[in-house]
């Protein structure tokens, strides 16, 4: 028998238990806020990866609406989303905008701020990745209520989110600690 916990009196299976409990006792805790820099000329969010954040949540928030256990689930999956992409937003994402001025040798004047958000989401990567896989066991919770509630939509949201996650890892945060790396080798900072 698979025991159940329960938090805020809602049940929780147990991978998500593990996730939690991983996320609450070990050193991929989010570090103590540190205000980050706001500062005029900060790099913008590619406009292409906001809408898809918007995109996403709009989907999450249209599986909300259904009256059934589908619903509820999607609730909790919709406020973790829209706490992580609000962190991405804040530091991992914003030196993805200075992509097309580095690539033709324009250098930003605010390199110290923008080595604040890159020096930020490296001390935070592990903190995502397992913002990434409690999304994902809320996924599995989510594709469980749906199967029972006959809401086939949940598989498509499902791959366009695990689409979405695989992109962050594999080629989005890279690019953001590559490009603080490539100014702190302009700058002649050494690591």
């Amino acid at each position: 028998m698979i025991t159940r916990y329960r938090i805020s009196g809602h049940p929780i299976k147990p991978t998500a238990f593990i996730l939690l409990y991983i996320i609450l006792f070990s050193d991929c805790r989010p570090e103590p806020e540190r205000p980050l820099p706001f500062y005029p000329g900060k790099p913008e969010i590619p406009a292409s990866i906001l809408k898809e954040h918007e995109y996403l949540l709009g989907r999450i928030h249209q599986i909300t609406m259904f009256p059934d256990s589908t619903g509820v689930i999607a609730k909790k999956m919709e406020e973790l989303m829209q706490h992580h992409f609000n962190e991405e937003e804040g530091y991992a994402l914003p030196p993805l905008g200075l992509l097309p001025s580095l690539a033709n040798a324009q250098w930003p004047e605010q390199i110290k701020e923008i080595l604040l958000l890159t020096e930020k989401l490296k001390s935070q990567m592990v903190h995502l990745n397992v913002e990434h896989q409690l999304i994902n066991a809320y996924m599995n919770e989510l594709k469980q209520a749906a199967a029972k509630d006959k809401h086939s939509e949940v598989w498509e949201f499902e791959k366009e989110l695990l689409r979405h996650a695989n992109l962050e890892e594999q080629v989005l945060f890279p690019a953001t600690l590559l490009i603080g790396e490539h100014l702190k080798f302009q700058q002649g900072i050494s690591h």
